[in-house]
């Protein structure tokens, strides 16, 4: 869990309010305005103001929790994320349990959040206000809305939509359509991250429904922070025409879930010109050399000079199985980018993006700063090359034994700090080959 998040009484009944038409009694219990029917034919009519520290006290006993999961002695709750667009995991798994087996056995179970898992997400997006906007919450909220009971003129009930809970937490959490992994033991253990991910791996292997550890993109604000740059009713017919593999490259980062794809999807458009690129740049140092003044085709060591020339490159490509891929993405970007036009897109989307590229390492690539404004340009493009290269090399290279190395997900906040650099200067590789329609 980051520093920032804190998880009290205060935060759960702010989000509660932020839902639902509800009334606080003189006891501090609140009730709803419009009670909630479930399948049984029992109602929710409210929380009272003990269950709310309850909930409380045991969230702040975990042993450990972080981002996406609460450890107890003996039990752990991880919020799970579905690695396919349609949800199969979510439906294969919903309200399963497993038993192990053993001395010791350990129960798996998936399916809604518990109580205390829905008032931590209660607490998560009531702190963030940015969230609170995202459409997708505000179609969730709406959902949660709609379960309630409402009367018509004559005072007769209509009932929206009924669902299974025993609580007003657990009707959030349900609506919410947050999955679990819910992981009990009869004994105290320390390795329920372990257990986890060898129940997804299982699961994967035996279903091919796989999902991962980690927090819905809905609850994450740097999944929300997207480059709208205009609203739809303004949205303009384009003036150019691009070519349709670099629009299908961007395309793919823009639809993509997951960092390591988007990060790609968006650093093969600058590979799209490697070759090239890299081509003319050897021809334009051998263009140089021949055509300078005191090149003269009669004297055997300025022949010599242009030929090393091409051997070294010769021999490079050579011993790389191809182009200098660092050489040529530097190529590209001194033709392609404009180091100002990219600060200012950096700015735009965070503003505090290009300050942290100078001032921060990329510690699983082993990437360096890079400094984007108040320099020289060409430096400035030199550095974000590399910058680039080495965090692309972290993503497609995994040897065992290999430091620094990119581990899928535990990484992914600090990738996705990285994508904004790529995918603005992706955007202008694409548009640098725009053409008037």
């Amino acid at each position: 869990m980051s520093e920032e998040l804190i998880v009290n009484e205060s935060l759960i009944t702010k989000g509660l309010r932020t839902i639902f038409h509800i009334e606080e009694d003189e006891n501090g219990d609140f009730t709803l305005r419009d009670p909630i029917q479930m399948d049984d034919g029992k109602e929710i009519s409210g929380i009272t103001k003990a269950e709310i520290a309850e909930v409380t006290k045991r969230l702040s006993e975990a042993k450990f929790k972080n981002e996406s999961s609460f450890h107890w002695e003996r039990e752990a709750e991880f919020s799970l994320v579905s690695l396919d667009p349609i949800g199969a995991f979510e439906r294969f798994f919903e309200d399963k349990e497993f038993l192990g087996q053993g001395e010791n056995p350990v129960t798996f179970k998936t399916g809604r959040p518990s109580r205390e898992f829905s008032a931590y997400l209660l607490c998560l997006f009531t702190q963030n206000p940015l969230l609170m906007k995202t459409p997708r919450l505000r179609m969730l909220l709406n959902q949660i809305r709609s379960l309630s009971a409402t009367r018509t003129s004559t005072g007769a009930r209509i009932i929206r939509r009924s669902i299974e809970a025993d609580s007003l937490l657990e009707v959030i959490g349900k609506a919410l359509r947050v999955t679990t992994l819910h992981i009990t033991s009869t004994r105290a253990r320390s390795d329920f991250e372990t257990l986890a991910n060898s129940f997804l791996f299982h699961a994967a292997y035996n279903t091919d429904a796989a999902a991962r550890i980690g927090m819905d993109s809905t609850f994450r604000s740097q999944a929300i922070q997207r480059v709208r740059r205009t609203q739809t009713g303004s949205l303009e017919a384009p003036r150019q025409a691009y070519d349709a593999d670099l629009v299908h490259h961007y395309l793919m980062g823009v639809a993509a879930e997951i960092p390591l794809l988007e990060y790609l999807a968006y650093y093969h458009i600058a590979e799209h010109f490697f070759e090239k690129i890299f081509n003319e740049d050897l021809v334009n140092q051998v263009r140089s050399g021949i055509t300078d003044p005191s090149f003269s085709a009669r004297r055997n060591k300025d022949i010599q000079s242009i030929i090393k020339i091409v051997t070294k490159v010769q021999r490079q490509v050579k011993e790389e199985g191809g182009v200098n891929e660092q050489r040529a993405l530097q190529l590209v970007l001194d033709k392609f980018v404009d180091v100002s036009r990219l600060a200012a897109d950096l700015d735009a989307y965070d503003a505090t993006l290009v300050d942290y590229y100078a001032t921060n390492d990329v510690p699983f690539a082993g990437a360096s700063k890079a400094s984007i404004r108040g320099g020289d340009d060409d430096a400035a493009r030199s550095a974000i090359a590399k910058r680039i290269y080495k965090v692309r090399n972290a993503l497609v290279h995994a040897k065992e034994g290999e430091l620094p190395k990119y581990a899928p997900f535990a990484h992914d906040e600090e990738l996705a700090r990285e994508i904004p650099l790529m995918r603005f200067t992706a955007e202008q590789i694409v548009i640098s080959q725009g053409r008037v329609l």
